[in-house]
């Protein structure tokens, strides 16, 4: 929300505000699933806002989508098939077509206004990964998606919101179970899963969801500079590989991802395995005490 003072403020989470400067006008875009804008920071260009929470910007988007995406296909012998769910910005896309290795990736969005603002306001993020033969957007409701279709896929990624309004159904047993079902072996499935600080109850809970699912989860890192608390969390899970085993190299210049970088996003700080271990909140008591 604007406050009339030149900046941009995410909802309050737990406390936490995180504050933009803007310098541009607010675009407001119809949707019948949440409230979409792109607003012009000072900082970080300009940046997808849905629902008053800043998603993508122009000038960070590149570690968050090199990380969703080629952490997994890195990992991966062979990644003929991609799903994307969510990512209607087309960033995940881009990064996923990146890889020549990949021979069709779908992209399953609910909210078609999302790629459309994306395509007219934030044009570089997708590039022409819409118009790539091996690209098939499908508008619908990814969970539903994935619980009818009949395809299969070498790597699945989520790329979606925080499990709140459309983007809850992505985080609960019922979709991971459905997500491993249409993985082929060997599979990877990946999805955000929020700041490990602010955010520590949900990320243990997707964790603990997607463990009960899949044989191997692991956690990784990146610093996304737009998201609260910078620190941002991903879960990476698998039946039959290791994905903080990097089994390829990027065909393309990457501005953030390398072979070090993807061995060192799983390294697990000891109050997050304190945390996975079953007291969070024990674990946060105990290592963030501040000395008096």
């Amino acid at each position: 929300m604007t406050d009339g003072t030149g900046w941009f403020g995410e909802p309050p989470l737990r406390g936490f505000q995180q504050r933009f400067q803007i310098r541009g006008r607010v675009r407001a875009v119809p949707s019948a699933y949440q409230r979409i804008e792109v607003i012009e920071t000072e900082l970080l260009g300009r940046a997808l806002v849905l629902d008053g929470a800043v998603q993508t910007t122009e000038r960070d988007e590149f570690i968050y989508h090199e990380m969703v995406a080629l952490v997994p296909l890195m990992a991966h012998p062979n990644p003929a098939r991609v799903l994307v769910v969510g990512g209607g910005d087309g960033g995940t896309l881009r990064r996923v077509l990146s890889d020549p290795r990949v021979r069709s990736a779908t992209l399953a969005e609910i909210d078609p206004a999302v790629v459309e603002a994306c395509r007219r306001y934030l044009p570089a993020i997708a590039g022409a990964a819409f118009d790539d033969p091996r690209a098939r957007l499908v508008v619908a409701d990814g969970a539903r998606f994935l619980a009818e279709t009949a395809e299969t896929y070498d790597v699945i990624i989520v790329d979606s919101t925080d499990p709140v309004g459309p983007a809850a159904a992505l985080f609960t047993v019922e979709f991971f179970r459905a997500a491993r079902s249409r993985l082929n072996s060997p599979g990877i499935f990946v999805t955000q899963s929020g700041s490990p600080i602010l955010m520590t109850g949900e990320f243990v809970g997707a964790y603990n969801r997607l463990a009960a699912v899949f044989r191997l989860v692991r956690p990784y890192f990146a610093p996304i500079p737009a998201y609260p608390g910078v620190w941002w969390s991903f879960l990476a899970a698998s039946d039959d590989l290791d994905p903080a085993v990097p089994v390829a190299t990027p065909a393309g210049a990457t501005g953030y991802y390398t072979a070090e970088v993807h061995r060192a996003a799983f390294a697990l700080p000891p109050f997050l395995k304190a945390a996975l271990n079953g007291g969070y909140l024990d674990a946060l008591a105990g290592y963030a005490a501040v000395p008096g």
